[in-house]
C-alpha cells in the first residue's frame, strides 16, 4: 500500500528496511539502552535494509500534510539518521 509505514519497537537494534516488492518502509527504534543492544550483526544486513545500527536509542516522527520525517536517535538524543517520506497524492 503506497504511503504505509511500519514502526516496530521490539528489536535490539535500530534499522530501516524497505520491502523490495511493495516499497513498504519499516523502522525499528531499538532498545532503550546500548547495554541491551545485540542479537544481530552487520554481516547479515540485507541489501534492502539501508540502515542498521546495533545500538540503543529511540525514534521520533513528525508528520505534516506534505511529509513524515522519521529520525533515529541515540540514547542521548542525538540524531543518527533522518528520513523524509513524501506524502502520497
Amino acid at each position: 500500500m503506497p504511503g504505509l509505514v511500519v514502526i516496530n519497537g521490539d528489536r535490539h537494534w535500530q534499522y530501516h528496511s524497505v520491502d523490495p516488492d511493495t516499497g513498504l518502509a519499516e523502522f525499528g527504534c531499538g532498545p532503550a539502552s546500548d547495554a541491551h543492544a545485540g542479537g544481530f550483526s552487520k554481516e547479515r544486513q540485507p541489501e534492502w535494509q539501508p540502515f542498521l545500527r546495533i545500538k540503543g536509542g529511540f525514534l521520533s516522527v513528525r508528520v505534516t500534510a506534505a511529509t513524515a520525517v522519521v529520525q533515529h536517535h541515540d540514547v542521548e538524543g542525538a540524531v543518527v539518521r533522518r528520513v523524509a517520506i513524501e506524502a502520497v497524492r
